[in-house]
Formats: C-alpha cells, sequence, structure tokens
C-alpha cells in the first residue's frame, strides 16, 4: 500500500502575525482533495523567517516557504518557477494580480512568488479624538505634525495617552523612512540602481521623523523599541490617536472583543509632500522551493492557498486585500449590495493607495540592506546620531550592494 505523500512547509504566523494563519484552516481541505498530508515545520514571524532563509544551503528538506515580493530579489534563488511547474493556473494567477504586483513576482522571466495578498498602509485614526478637537484631516505632512502637536497640548482631555506611534525598528523603520523620502521629493535609489537616499531629501525626511519623536515629542515613548505589532497594540488599547497601519488589523480594531476602539476608527490617506504621495507596498505570498522532493505537488499547493477562493475566504475574514483583481471586483459588490459604508470607503481608500501612490521595493538586496541601515535610522529617532551623519554612515556601509539592483 503506498504511503502518503507529505509536503514540508515553513509558513508565517506566531506571535504578532496570527492572522496569517487563518488561511491554513483550508490546508485540510488539500489534503483532502489530494490525498496528502501537509506538515508545516515552523510558523515564524517574518524577521524569524528571513533568518531561516539566511540559513538555507540547498538540501533540507523543506518543499514551500511563505516569501515576500520585498524580498524576492533577496531571495530569488531559493524559490522554483510556478510557470515551469503548472504553466495555465499560475498564468491564470499572473494575469488576474493587481498591475503593481506583476513587475514584484517576476525575475528573468520567472514566476517565483504566488501572492496571497497585498499590503499598502492607511492613517488610522480615532474618530472622537478629530472630533472633540476640531481638526481636519491631515492633507500634508506639515499638516500631520500640527494635528500630532494639537493633539499632544490637548492630551489630558482626551481619551488616548500619545498623539502618534511608528515602527522605528527593524525593515520596518526603512519601509516607513523610504515612503517619507519620495513625499519630500527623494529616491531610494535612482534610475541606475545607485542609492541616492544620501541626500538633502533624504537627511530632511529622517531629521522629520526624528524629530516627531525628539522635538515635538508627539510620539509613543517607546517609539524606537516599536516594530509593527507593538504600533498596532499600542491603536487598539487606546493608547494612540494616529499611527499608519496595513489592512490586516483593520477588523481587529473593528472587533470589540480585540479593541477598545471598534466604535471609534476612522480611516484616510497618507499626507503628501512636494514629491507627491508615496506608500510602502509588498506582498506576502508562498513559494515552492527549489530543490523540493515533490515540486508538481508543491506547486499545485501554493496555487490552491491563492485561489480565487481562499483569497476571497482570507480576506473576507481578516480584511486583508487581495492580490487578484477578479476577487477585489467581488468584496467591492459584496460591500455595495451590504450596504457597508465603512466597507465601501476603506476598499476606496486603500485601491486609491495602490493605484496612485503605490512604492515598492526596488534593491535587490533588501534584506542586507534594511538590516545594515535600520540601526543607523533607529539611532538618530533616539538622538544617538544627527540625521546627515546617520545617513552618510549607511550610505557608505550599503554603497558596495549597488551592483546587485540591476537584476530584473
Amino acid at each position: 500500500m503506498a504511503s502518503t505523500p507529505i509536503l514540508k512547509a515553513v509558513l508565517i504566523g506566531g506571535k504578532g502575525f496570527e492572522p496569517y494563519e487563518v488561511l491554513y484552516r483550508k490546508i485540510v481541505e488539500f489534503e483532502y482533495k489530494y490525498g496528502v498530508k501537509v506538515q508545516i515545520m515552523h510558523l515564524f514571524s517574518h524577521p524569524e523567517l528571513n533568518s531561516f532563509k539566511d540559513k538555507l544551503k540547498g538540501n533540507e528538506d523543506v518543499d514551500i516557504i511563505s516569501s515576500h515580493t520585498s524580498f524576492l530579489r533577496s531571495y530569488y534563488h531559493l524559490y522554483a518557477d510556478l510557470f515551469s511547474i503548472d504553466r495555465d493556473n499560475a498564468r491564470a494567477l499572473y494575469d488576474d494580480l493587481l498591475e503593481p504586483l506583476k513587475l514584484s513576482t517576476i525575475i528573468n522571466d520567472q514566476f517565483l512568488i504566488a501572492p496571497r495578498f497585498i499590503d499598502v498602509s492607511l492613517l488610522h485614526y480615532r474618530v472622537s479624538v478629530f472630533n472633540k478637537l476640531g481638526l481636519d484631516l491631515p492633507r500634508t505632512w506639515d499638516d500631520f505634525l500640527q494635528v500630532a502637536i494639537r493633539i499632544k497640548e490637548r492630551i489630558n482631555e482626551l481619551p488616548v495617552k500619545y498623539a502618534y506611534a511608528f515602527a522605528a525598528k527593524g525593515h520596518a523603520v526603512v519601509g516607513r523612512f523610504m515612503e517619507l523620502l519620495h513625499s519630500f521629493g527623494g529616491k531610494i535609489v535612482d534610475k541606475d540602481g545607485s542609492f541616492a537616499f544620501y541626500s538633502q531629501e533624504g537627511i530632511e525626511a529622517l531629521q522629520f521623523m526624528a524629530d516627531l519623536h525628539l522635538k515635538y515629542k508627539v510620539t509613543h515613548p517607546n517609539t524606537p523599541d516599536f516594530f509593527y505589532d507593538d504600533v498596532s497594540s499600542s491603536f487598539k488599547n487606546g493608547e494612540t490617536a494616529m499611527v499608519f497601519d496595513w489592512p490586516g488589523w483593520d477588523y481587529v480594531y473593528k472587533d470589540p472583543s480585540q479593541s477598545l476602539v471598534w466604535r471609534d476608527l476612522g480611516l484616510a490617506l497618507y499626507p503628501y509632500g512636494k514629491g507627491g504621495r508615496f506608500v510602502y507596498g509588498g506582498s506576502h505570498g508562498l513559494s515552492v522551493i527549489k530543490w523540493s522532493r515533490n515540486t508538481n505537488l508543491a506547486g499545485t499547493f501554493v496555487l490552491f492557498l491563492t485561489s480565487n477562493e481562499n483569497q476571497y475566504f482570507e480576506c473576507k475574514a481578516q480584511g486583508f486585500l487581495p492580490a487578484r483583481k477578479s476577487v477585489f471586483t467581488k468584496l467591492i459588490n459584496d460591500a455595495k449590495k451590504e450596504n457597508n459604508v465603512f466597507e465601501i470607503s476603506r476598499l476606496d481608500l486603500y485601491r486609491r493607495t495602490i493605484e496612485e501612490s503605490y512604492l515598492p521595493v526596488k534593491i535587490a538586496r533588501w534584506r542586507e540592506f534594511s538590516e545594515i541601515i535600520w540601526p543607523l535610522l533607529n539611532k538618530v529617532i533616539r538622538g544617538e546620531l544627527n540625521a546627515e551623519e546617520g545617513l552618510k554612515i549607511a550610505y557608505d556601509k550599503v554603497k558596495y550592494l549597488e551592483r546587485y539592483n540591476t537584476i530584473e
């Protein structure tokens, strides 16, 4: 009697990443349909997942791994081409992707990641705070600063402790710096792939981040130690009036069993600067390990979990934004049929952000780049370095990575 095939997977999940695990409830359907056992070897946070990939040598017994478009060019050598595994179904997925995602999934004409959803941020704010103080939503970054100052000045009258919090740790702070840099008129890399962040615009953007914390003191005091989940916790627990956060947290914020702000959540577009409005975006997804012992079955699994039906399930359950155009349209139609005013507005704001402001990573060694640069950005925010000094040191440390940025 033939033994049951086993697929071994290393997936994103665990503390702070629990919402990503909801999709894995669908694995039992795959196992039943294909007579397979899927063994989840590890559930890793995003930083842990990257550390795991750093150690892969090419002979490990792993078939499927969670991946991300921002880090694709750091790890593309680990992944198999989905077009080669299942041309028709992989092409159907690729053709249905939102346009900004398509280029982020392909290297050397190989389709290396099947996106689960797309991530961009919006301003999340406490409606009651804005109403009590008669505040308008900030249109520019200067507006945003003035709003934060007003909130801080009246903090004793408000149901919050702090005006603002952001993630100043890990690759999170690099993404936020990249947004501000472009909004202030600069670029992280120029058209030739050379690093361009050490510039007047870069200094101004980083100084703005530091000033929010050090000069104007409008931030949560633990901001320098915050990663994404810390920011979200500070908002849902009612401590912070404004954060920039991802769509996967929206349903948590609206859930009275998990959030103190469930009746007090507002969403708005990012502020803009002289360079425009830019929002760091990317996509969590799934990839087949190149040396999988079950390549075809692993490809089937990856395409199953990112199917129309499963993207719809995950987005309805968790509030994620689907990577597929067809599913995005279905969610919009659902909201209109239900006359769900919040959801209609939410999806419209995110769709506008994706279409008008999407800022993908264009640095090949993003993993190495962000690991080198984030501690220096963090030191500036803590006041241990000034903005120009921090950026100059960062630029000198990462300049050797420029030669990799021409990977297509």
